[in-house]
């Protein structure tokens, strides 16, 4: 009866497993909710309440499987975003305190931020972090204290957070063990408000506007077609008087302008002429926000209207916009853009260029379903085959590079922006309106190093993206010189050095200012880098509230963001050594298995054996991959090796304990199913070591003074109570010690191994050699090797 009592328990506690652990997060999330009841947050004049987020889940950085993402929609005309942020630490036992943690956070307009908290350095090819939008960096502690963080003209987009608890070195984090230690769990709270600019006027940038001088300061917005051509806005200015001061202009798409963000600055004195035309380059379908206010203070350092629209609108060039072809793989974050094509193995795309034009192509990357993964940018120029084979061109004194009129010089320069396109130099820069910045690739047809170039973008940001190329002939380096017989021309990579005059002629090189060329370009989105992690990784994905990102989990060491960074792992030497040590240390359960087979305990020598091969086999499989070797999965040596330490100890306990062989065995198979329970519920909790270990020592200590009670005396031999059970006491509290309090990320492979030594020598000294009289405790008696095997098998005529 007891055995199918047991069995019908087994079965409901299995089937409500679920049901109770929603439960318990039912509780945890009430507990959170209730310490979070006094937050209250004051809206403030003007301002409207958008989102809040209750109770984010925050830990430790490890990975990105670790951080937590919320997000904040922020709509346009909007002059200042407030966000409200506020950390605490929810201790969800009655064990110790918990200190505040250093709670960071990550906050950027249209994609994850891509940080690298553990100090790794960023792969190869990876993109310049300043060529991509500002990122905003929140720090505060978990003290239930809250802070505002301010943004003023933010950007209308999706705003993503990245949340997570200041990296440390795991190598000196403590090897807490659960139960022994207070239970802390950090939460967050955010909301926002925002703040709108209501005096918005919308006009039409494309027909004359005019302004009254006495409504200044002004804010107007008008939409962009959806083309490369710029607008000028043709300005008057009425009411002026001759005390009047100079007027500037701002303009900035999408968002609001300010000090630092801007695409146009200007400023000019209405008193001289009260006409102006403004003429600036658009983000191609957008609004753009036009401010107008007296200009303060000293205004040398700010461009002149009239200077800027000569400057860099005179002699702009044809500027073409050609949308590329989406392809789609059917997978998370996969996904290619190219010029259209029925070809369905390639995903390159031929673009043609010429020096007479400026050509841009532009490809959509969708909020949400195209942010998680990581974009890859490739392009060459479209070469001979000698390029491709590390071809390199002739050089005179290091300093000139020697080309022919078949083979001639030229570069492509190419501009990466998102929202709009650029114009790129000669310098090998991208300038839009008043902004300047690097070009993405600047590809030359000097030599094999020079004609590719790669680029990775991590988490790209949303939106429209341009790729705008623009190719120069040779005539931006010559006039140089040609060699005497007239067939080469020198083009100068550095400054100039004084060279043999003999190696020229007298003639010189205009150059030309017309050329062609074909760029070869590749677009193409995988999760984490082609899907992989350089062999040392697993490319995963982390989901928080129905986001989705692609992220590499490194292993054996390895860091970065595609695990590539070997820098901080150990060597194969020590790695072999500290796997020897978890190992090897599980043998001297051999010499645990010998007592108790000479001492006839069957089933503890079956129990520590078991023990012994689990342990083994599982620090062998949880080793770095180097080093590694798994005979089964990991999850299932890893189950066995709790389960089966648990079950020596309540063994142990019982074959102490002075009962009879029949409730021994009950009291085993009870041990069994309820060790087995306890281990499937929570097999790094301390409760479940703790509730075996304690109801044994119960009935080990009962059975001892039931049975004094009656014999009044002690059952086992004097050396047994005075000298073997002292010392075996004194092994296991050495062991609890070190498993429960000394275990640290950096002495793990020490203390765990002599864990299981002294484990494993402590049973020699506990089991008592109760079956045998006047006999080596540690010595078997004549005859062991067939006569107990005999016993076991021999089967009893009696009823």
């Amino acid at each position: 009866m007891e055995l199918y009592f047991l069995i019908l328990l087994l079965c409901f506690v299995t089937g409500n497993n679920d049901k109770q652990k929603e439960t318990e997060d039912e509780i945890k999330r009430r507990r959170i909710i209730e310490q979070l009841t006094k937050t209250r947050t004051v809206i403030l004049d003007d301002y409207q309440f958008v989102t809040r987020q209750i109770a984010t889940d925050v830990f430790m950085y490890r990975s990105y499987r670790t951080v937590s993402v919320i997000f904040f929609r922020i709509m346009s005309d909007v002059s200042v975003a407030r966000f409200t942020i506020q950390s605490e630490e929810l201790h969800l036992n009655n064990i110790g305190s918990c200190s505040p943690q250093e709670v960071v956070i990550n906050l950027k307009p249209g994609s994850y931020p891509a940080v690298n908290p553990d100090g790794y350095d960023f792969p190869k090819n990876f993109i310049d972090p300043d060529a991509r939008e500002d990122m905003h960096t929140i720090e505060l502690l978990s003290n239930g204290k809250n802070m505002s963080y301010i943004i003023n003209n933010p950007k209308p987009d999706i705003w993503y957070a990245l949340v997570y608890i200041k990296w440390q070195d795991p190598s000196t984090q403590k090897v807490e063990q659960e139960g022994l230690v207070a239970d802390c769990h950090t939460i967050l709270y955010t909301d926002l408000q925002v703040k709108k600019e209501e005096n918005i006027k919308i006009i039409d940038c494309y027909n004359p506007l005019t302004i009254d001088y006495d409504n200044i300061p002004a804010l107007y917005k008008c939409m962009a077609t959806d083309d490369a051509d710029p607008i000028s806005l043709n300005i008057t200015i009425v009411n002026t008087h001759v005390n009047n001061s100079q007027i500037t202009f701002q303009v900035q798409p999408l968002s609001i302008p300010s000090k630092d963000n801007f695409i146009l600055y200007c400023v000019f004195d209405p008193r001289l002429s009260n006409i102006q035309t403004i003429t600036f380059n658009t983000s191609p379908s957008s609004w753009h926000y036009v401010k107008v206010d007296y200009a303060f203070g000293n205004t040398s350092n700010i461009a002149n209207c009239e200077s800027y629209y000569l400057r860099d609108f005179e002699e702009q060039i044809n500027q073409t916009i050609v949308d590329l072809m989406r392809d789609d793989k059917g997978r998370f974050f996969t996904y290619d853009y190219g010029l259209p094509t029925t070809d369905l193995q390639d995903a390159t795309s031929l673009v043609n260029i010429t020096s007479q034009e400026i050509k841009s192509l532009r490809f959509k990357v969708n909020d949400f379903i195209d942010i998680g993964g990581n974009l890859v940018i490739e392009a060459s120029l479209l070469m001979s085959l000698k390029y491709y084979v590390g071809y390199k061109r002739e050089r005179v004194k290091d300093t000139l590079l020697a080309f022919t009129e078949e083979n001639q010089f030229f570069k492509t320069v190419i501009c990466m922006d998102i929202g709009h396109p650029s114009v790129p130099l000669e310098s090998g820069e991208c300038k839009f309106n008043d902004k300047v910045k690097p070009a993405l690739f600047v590809l030359n047809s000097t030599d094999s190093d020079s004609i590719y170039e790669k680029v990775l973008i991590p988490y790209p940001d949303s939106g429209t993206w341009y790729l705008t190329f623009r190719l120069f002939c040779d005539k931006v380096v010559c006039p140089c010189r040609t060699s005497d017989n007239g067939t080469k021309y020198y083009v100068h990579t550095s400054e100039s050095v004084d060279v043999e005059s003999s190696t020229f002629s007298n003639a010189t090189r205009e150059g030309e200012s017309e050329c062609n060329a074909t760029v070869v370009l590749s677009i193409s989105s995988t999760s984490c880098l082609n899907n992989r992690c350089s062999n040392h990784g697993t490319c995963g994905l982390n989901t928080y509230g129905g986001l989705v990102m692609s992220f590499c989990s490194c292993s054996a060491g390895y860091g970065s963001w595609d695990c590539s960074d070997a820098s901080r792992m150990d060597s194969k030497g020590y790695m072999l050594v500290s796997v020897l040590l978890l190992t090897l240390s599980n043998l001297l359960f051999l010499f645990s298995i010998y007592v108790a087979s000479i001492r006839y305990y069957f089933t503890e020598a079956m129990m520590y054996a078991f023990t012994m091969f689990f342990s083994s086999f599982y620090h062998a499989c949880d080793a770095p991959a180097q080093v590694a070797y798994c005979i089964t999965r990991g999850n299932i040596l890893q189950f066995g090796d709790f389960y089966c330490g648990l079950m020596s100890f309540w063994v142990t306990l019982l074959a102490m304990s002075i009962i009879g062989d029949k409730l021994r065995s009950f009291l085993q198979l009870i041990g069994a199913i309820v060790i087995a329970l306890l281990t499937t519920w929570n097999m790094h909790s301390f409760v479940a070591f703790l509730l075996p270990v304690a109801v044994g020592v119960f009935v080990l200590l009962l059975s001892w003074y039931v049975d004094y009670g009656k014999i009044k005396c002690m059952r086992y031999p004097r050396s047994y109570y005075t000298k073997y059970l002292p010392f075996g006491v004194v092994l296991v509290t050495v062991g609890l010690i070190c498993y429960a309090f000394l275990q640290t990320e950096q002495n793990y492979k020490i203390v765990h191994s002599l864990w299981h030594a002294i484990i494993a020598v402590s049973v020699v000294f506990l089991l008592p050699d109760a079956k045998r009289t006047d006999v080596n405790p540690f010595v078997p008696v004549a005859g062991f090797c067939w006569t107990p095997l005999s016993n076991v098998f021999k089967r009893s005529h009696t009823q």
